[in-house]
């Protein structure tokens, strides 16, 4: 009766309790929104999970599986189409909704010891989409609202101590009462690791991913924070066919299984692979992209050790590599803080990411989470370069085998996925299209692409000369004793001669550009450190000769072009340079 009494309750509190509402835009299908920090919510309410591991018979998921917990939620809608949520969990760990017949949470059949420990945490990050808002026209009275929503989070399980990632999808209802309060109902389907799950004698229920999965219902309370009628609103949305982008990059992965030694990525889990991705900006702050990739499938490396399968990590190219469809959620953080200026052409994004990735040679299928950043710079009306770093884990399995992961996989491990290419704007890019040449537009002259183009290819060549007339002078053997072509380093001479180039054209406008820039060659420094293919010095003095050889390059060019005797021009697929004698 007690547990009956509180759902009651709670529902009760929910019927002093609304979706959130906009107004409509000045064009047909905008909308009028205000800042980032306006449009949130809260939500409180009553969860029940239905625990269902691999093997198990779901019929009897009652008493076996059913657990009882609580849920807090904070969340925001950027338009009535898309809206963030983070939600926080505690199940089976509360007196009053006590359940000691619950058999299959870890630990495994020991019914009423997860509760006695404190039961279990959950944390989940959801990406919610309107279904109204994106098949229909919108309506400021409409009181249902039916959303989906992928997931990506992470629990701990008390009963054994141990988290896992979790994945999943699952349907939002909400029913608006009056301006400021709702009513919700959650369903969701959740995959994550089988030691969070339960595990049997022989050591787990999970499938080859370590996988297994449960079920999530809730019901509760929501309430709009702040004013709604508070401050001057402006339309910064579009119809839902605007705004579109395609992605297309190259891709390096750094694997790191969970009890490895980072140095040793380089070789043994350095991959390679190709990405592509389509999304669409909502609004200046806000963004929804599909990702997929393909690595270690073109370019092979015989060194690698930490990927499955363990026992015979070079299978893992022959059999395709490996692949991760993923959705990520983009946060404009330079729109955020300094506010939206359609004339920027900088922008620094961050980025939460879930999804599942799959070993073609396995064929094992696991949970993907990860957070990053993005840096894009835009060139024209419709072309933009991209830069991204992510930080993405996934079950121990799929990161490197059973050797390299907590026992059955209850633990997690993580790689780095870094990210070069180009934007596609499908259309015209509305919340940017003065944002072309602000220079111009200004007064000012523009960027000069042939001066960068032809500095920074003469830059890379004096380095390249210098460093290769040194290496017949010194003839310094290499640690790995290959040859006498160890002094100095010519890969960290070109790598310090670009990035020092960037640096002079860029690193004013955008410091990432420079940070990335000397980011990537000091990596490429260090791993032919690691690889025994230099010497530390080697590396020290490419360096320096690849700095050097950039700041004179263009102190001659600005020495040259001030008195015009030179004039350069790109046409075609040619440079021309005109000498005035």
């Amino acid at each position: 009766m007690k547990k009956i009494a509180i759902f009651v309750l709670c529902l009760g509190l929910g019927i002093c309790s609304q979706a959130q509402t906009f107004e409509k835009g000045d064009r047909p299908g905008t909308i009028r929104t205000n800042s980032f920090l306006n449009d949130w919510f809260v939500q409180l309410g009553l969860d029940m999970s239905l625990q269902n591991p691999y093997g198990y018979n779901f019929a009897h998921v009652f008493p076996n599986g059913k657990t009882f917990g609580v849920d807090v939620a904070v969340g925001k809608w950027f338009t009535h189409q898309v809206g963030v949520r983070g939600k926080l969990n505690w199940e089976n760990g509360i007196p009053l909704f006590e359940n000691h017949h619950a058999n299959w949470v870890a630990p495994f059949y020991h019914p009423g010891v997860n509760m006695d420990k404190g039961g279990y945490l959950a944390m989940y990050g959801d990406l919610l989409v309107n279904l109204h808002g994106l098949f229909a026209e919108y309506k400021p009275e409409r009181t249902w609202h039916l959303s989906v929503y992928p997931r990506i989070g992470v629990n701990y399980n008390l009963g054994v101590s141990k988290g896992a990632i979790l994945a999943g999808l699952g349907f939002l209802n909400t029913c608006r009462l009056n301006e400021r309060w709702s009513l919700y109902a959650d369903l969701a389907y959740i995959m994550t690791g089988s030691g969070f799950v339960g595990e049997n004698e022989s050591g787990g229920t999970g499938t080859g991913s370590n996988s297994n999965g449960y079920f999530s219902v809730g019901v509760g309370a929501q309430m709009t924070l702040g004013n709604r009628g508070a401050g001057a609103k402006t339309v910064n949305t579009n119809h839902f066919w605007d705004n579109w982008f395609l992605q297309a990059g190259l891709d390096m992965s750094l694997m790191n299984p969970y009890g490895t030694n980072f140095s040793e990525v380089f070789p043994k889990g350095k991959t390679f692979g190709v990405n592509v991705a389509m999304g669409k900006w909502f609004t200046p702050e806000f963004a929804v992209r599909g990702r997929l990739y393909w690595e270690n499938g073109l370019i092979e490396n015989k060194h690698l050790k930490w990927v499955p399968p363990t026992n015979h990590p070079e299978k893992n190219f022959s059999g395709g590599g490996f692949g991760a469809a993923s959705l990520d959620a983009l946060f404009n953080v330079t729109n955020i803080m300094a506010g939206y200026d359609p004339d920027r052409k900088w922008h620094t994004s961050a980025f939460v990411r879930a999804g599942v990735i799959s070993h073609f040679e396995e064929g094992t299928g696991s949970p993907l989470g990860g957070v990053g950043l993005e840096q894009t710079y835009r060139l024209n009306d419709r072309l933009s370069l991209f830069a991204d770093a992510a930080y993405q884990v996934t079950t121990s399995e799929s990161s490197g085998g059973r050797g390299t992961g907590m026992k059955v996989a209850a633990g997690s491990n993580g790689f780095f996925d870094i990210d070069l290419g180009v934007v596609y704007d499908l259309g015209e890019n509305k919340f940017y299209k003065t944002y072309l040449h602000p220079r111009q537009s200004q007064g000012g002259e523009g960027r000069n692409w042939s001066r960068f183009i032809v500095n920074t290819t003469a830059s890379v060549g004096v380095a390249f000369g210098v460093k290769t007339a040194l290496k017949k002078v010194v003839k310094e053997e290499r640690p790995d004793h290959s040859d006498n072509h160890s002094f100095p380093s010519g890969h960290a001479a070109m790598a310090f001669a670009a990035a020092t180039s960037l640096h002079k054209e860029f690193g004013k406008e955008c410091p990432w550009v420079s940070v990335a820039g000397f980011g990537a060659a000091t990596a490429i420094g260090i791993e032919r450190v690691l690889s025994d293919r230099h010497h530390w010095y080697d590396v020290v003095a490419g360096a320096g000769i690849g700095m050097a050889a950039t700041e004179l390059t263009w102190w001659v060019s600005s020495r040259v072009t001030k008195q015009e005797k030179v004039a350069v021009g790109v046409t075609g697929n040619s440079v021309d340079v005109t000498i005035k004698l």
